[in-house]
């Protein structure tokens, strides 16, 4: 059984680069030698990861431009990219991919996440409410209730049991390929109907429930996801690879773990007083 931790990185802002060699250095910590895990890198910049012990594929121009529709949708580049990997990666059935955004890190075992990764279940990072209880996903109840949508075979329907999941993180296995091509057909409906930004996750989550059950893994990771943590992480990142960037892949991996992100509850407190100037 192969064990591979996916990340997707393309455009030009350095910092989705640098946190992902930061986030795969902070999971590297918790590798055992007896149970292997493959990095594996589909980007835009292969030359950002050619130092780092990660298998790189490279996305072309032409790639980006046909996965986020001519640049109307660049989060089906996720989707796109997931898929594209399990095909080129020749998978067989017992293997696990752990999809991480490059905005995570990890200061305590992230392997126990493999194990919520089953035939049967999928791994997103956070269950976020059901759409019909939660005001900020009032919008698909708005345009998507009692509106069914044909995809293949199927029908698709907005049900009571509808929720938003976030795909921070997302872990599945190759019986699931099909459900990812599914979902991008499904997201191309929503993107002509559904006025939100939030497609890519809702509309592989709803795929995948169709035939498997989900379960969340917030608790193993870290993550700076919002404009201000960036703002405060991003220079420290940034920082520590400079640094560091002659060391050892070893000494860059015990270093990583006692890099401090989190911001202290001054330098909240000074970034929204700066944001109230700007």
């Amino acid at each position: 059984m192969r064990k591979i931790l996916l990340y997707i990185v393309y455009g030009e802002n350095k910092g989705y680069y640098d946190g992902a060699i930061f986030s795969f250095l902070t999971f590297m910590n918790w590798f055992l030698i007896e149970d292997p895990v493959e990095i594996v890198i589909l980007t835009e910049k292969p030359s950002e990861f050619e130092k780092y012990p990660v298998k790189i594929f490279p996305i072309s121009k032409l790639q980006i431009k046909e996965w986020s529709l001519d640049g109307k949708y660049h989060f089906r580049i996720k989707n796109r990219g997931m898929a594209y990997i399990m095909d080129q990666l020749k998978l067989t059935e017992k293997d696990k991919i752990l999809f991480l955004d490059t905005d995570t890190y990890f200061h305590k075992s992230p392997l126990p996440l493999f194990d919520l990764i089953r035939e049967d279940q999928a791994l997103f990072y956070l269950n976020e409410g059901l759409i019909y209880n939660r005001q900020r996903f009032k919008v698909y109840a708005e345009y998507l209730r009692n509106r069914p949508i044909q995809i293949d075979n199927d029908v698709y329907e907005l049900s009571s049991k509808s929720a938003m999941w976030g795909s921070l993180m997302v872990g599945i296995m190759p019986n699931m390929r099909n459900s990812l091509d599914w979902a991008d057909k499904l997201m191309q409906v929503f993107i002509d109907i559904v006025p939100a930004h939030t497609i890519e996750p809702f509309s592989l989550s709803e795929s995948l429930l169709r035939k498997y059950k989900m379960i969340e893994g917030k608790k193993y990771v870290s993550l700076y996801s919002t404009s201000r943590k960036k703002e405060h992480v991003l220079p420290i990142i940034s920082e520590f690879l400079t640094k560091y960037q002659e060391l050892s892949i070893d000494e860059k991996i015990s270093l990583a773990q006692k890099v401090v992100l989190k911001r202290t509850a001054f330098k909240v407190i000074k970034q929204r007083i700066m944001h109230l100037f700007r």
